[in-house]
């Protein structure tokens, strides 16, 4: 393969910018599996971004055959211009934002969770950057952490699913079984449940822990939409799971002397995009902190 200490611009022109932050990443997290966790992909899949990278440059950008990781000679050189091509592209994305749109920030979290906190976090951050634009967008967890990994999220508060970390932790939230407070249990009859699909977290240690006690339960409403869950619940035809502190008001919770086991904590975690570190989502990310540790138990 040819070198590239002086490089063929005709085609790092055509690299896919995927491709390009995905070597970047690799190179400054010292591996494949901390840059599958960072970009929130599996390490297959970022291997295989590496080797079309290569193919497409006609160049090895790291040593095989160490033991330990290391960028070859030429991985080296590119990694300069890889953080230029990035560095480029954003520069080139915040001159579309500015002016009459101002800074763009795209900052996503679970709609439940932008209920309960945003209204006061975007009151000390248009306060602290009066030009700044947030894009809101509410989204499940896994939605937007598949976001933030397409490089379509600079930030995102997700709850943690199972060994899917990488992000900051922030606080563990206390989860409950709830439903309207007129609703009867009976203790007789399987549960009937309103939850999230089967990729949702909540759903899964609830169903597992049901499981666990031999209790029976009933899926009768499923919805992607916190909106769709709480018609069904104040329907009154259904338990489901949520933080207590998004507990309703016409709402109460169920627990052990309801029959109900107790659920494990869903931990928050704060992920920002490897290639964002301008000055603003660096005090968004931590006006989210202060907010969530003063609402919430602080993660040892």
């Amino acid at each position: 393969m040819d070198s590239i200490s002086e490089p063929d611009w005709s085609k790092i022109a055509s690299l896919d910018a995927e491709l390009v932050r995905a070597f970047v990443v690799v190179a400054e997290s010292g591996g494949f599996t901390a840059a599958a966790r960072q970009l929130h992909r599996t390490q297959s899949t970022i291997s295989l971004r590496i080797r079309t990278l290569e193919e497409r440059l006609g160049a090895h950008l790291f040593l095989r055959n160490s033991r330990h990781f290391a960028l070859s000679s030429d991985g080296e050189n590119f990694l300069i211009h890889a953080r230029r091509i990035l560095q480029v592209q954003n520069e080139a994305i915040a001159s579309l934002t500015r002016g009459s749109r101002g800074n763009v920030i795209r900052f996503g979290l679970p709609e439940d969770y932008a209920e309960l906190w945003l209204p006061e976090l975007l009151r000390a951050f248009y306060a602290l950057r009066p030009g700044a634009r947030p894009h809101i967008h509410c989204r499940t967890s896994l939605e937007l952490l598949e976001r933030l990994g397409a490089g379509e999220l600079d930030l995102a508060l997700v709850v943690r699913h199972g060994e899917r970390a990488g992000g900051k932790p922030l606080a563990r939230q206390e989860l409950v079984w709830a439903a309207h407070r007129d609703f009867v249990l009976c203790a007789d009859a399987p549960v009937p449940l309103a939850l999230f699909d089967e990729s949702c977290t909540y759903r899964q240690r609830g169903l597992q822990a049901l499981t666990a006690i031999g209790r029976d339960y009933q899926l009768v409403y499923t919805s992607q939409s916190p909106t769709g869950i709480r018609i069904a619940v104040n329907h009154g035809a259904a338990v489901t799971i949520i933080d207590r502190r998004t507990l309703p008001a016409c709402w109460r919770t169920f627990g052990e002397s309801d029959g109900l086991p107790v659920l494990p904590p869903a931990e928050l975690e704060l992920h920002i995009a490897p290639t964002m570190r301008n000055e603003a989502t660096r005090d968004l990310s931590e006006l989210i902190e202060m907010l969530v540790s003063e609402h919430s138990g602080v993660m040892a």
